[in-house]
């Protein structure tokens, strides 16, 4: 599985909205769902944006893909 769709579904576990995501990182929610849908490439800078305002960890990201 593709490391943003399994952010984007700890996103959704944790009940984090990207317009939350938004108001933290700077991002525009269109970019965020565009990224987290695979419809845009989520750049590293972002992608630690985005869990550092949904209070994801890197490890339990990468454990997360790894799991999938």
């Amino acid at each position: 599985m593709l490391i943003a769709s399994v952010l984007k579904n700890l996103i959704e576990d944790k009940g984090v909205t990207y317009t939350f995501i938004s108001s933290k990182t700077g991002i525009t929610v269109d970019a965020i769902s565009k990224s987290l849908s695979g419809k845009r490439r989520l750049a590293a800078d972002e992608m630690i944006l985005i869990c550092q305002a949904a209070n994801i960890d890197l490890s339990e990201l990468l454990a997360a893909e790894k799991a999938s």
